[in-house]
């Protein structure tokens, strides 16, 4: 079965802000943890549990981890993929 799908840092952190899901970023060696609350496409802004933030360049983002379950992939049924023959 052949599938793809492009799942980014940008689109990690943008399933993480809309649903407002607890993250880890790595950057420079150092974990950070918090709640994605703005992002623009060149920086995201996270909020602590404490009401501190941070702003990071997402060129300085080598990891993250988002606290929840991946999201699912969908599987074609096999008679909906005549073409692939």
């Amino acid at each position: 079965m052949n599938s793809s799908m492009i799942y980014s840092m940008g689109t990690a952190l943008d399933r993480a802000r809309e649903h407002q899901l607890a993250v880890d970023v790595l950057v420079s060696g150092v974990w950070l943890s918090g709640l994605v609350v703005a992002s623009d496409g060149h920086g995201v802004v996270l909020e602590t549990d404490d009401h501190e933030h941070a702003v990071l360049r997402l060129e300085a983002i080598m990891a993250i981890r988002v606290h929840a379950a991946a999201p699912t992939r969908v599987v074609i049924p096999a008679q909906s993929r005549a073409w692939e023959m």
